[in-house]
């Protein structure tokens, strides 16, 4: 009996006392062709909201909006329309996150 309680413990420990986890950041870059100001490659990471599509590559629009830089509000109130043209290119908002 005490040696299966000791086998118990040992194997408790094992898995309980000694577990690593590792965070992985995935990296990827984005690249601007115009303006000419802002044109490069530029590192950047990963949001993985949802499935990701690995492989892939998106191309559209991107807007950085003049007001409400961190999307702590919604953009109703916003002059510039962020929907995509039908046929067009898809638009991505560009915005700073975190403090």
């Amino acid at each position: 009996m005490r040696e299966k309680l000791g086998f118990l413990v040992g194997v408790w420990l094992l898995l309980c006392g000694f577990c690593f986890g590792r965070f992985v950041v995935e990296k990827n870059n984005l690249k601007l062709t115009s303006p000419d100001s802002l044109k490069g490659v530029y590192e950047c990471a990963i949001g993985n909201f949802g499935v990701p599509q690995y492989g892939g590559t998106l191309v559209g629009t991107v807007i950085y909006p003049k007001a409400n830089q961190k999307a702590c509000k919604g953009f109703d109130g916003v002059d510039i329309s962020f929907k995509s043209r039908p046929g067009g290119l898809p638009t991505f908002v560009l915005v700073d996150r975190g403090g």
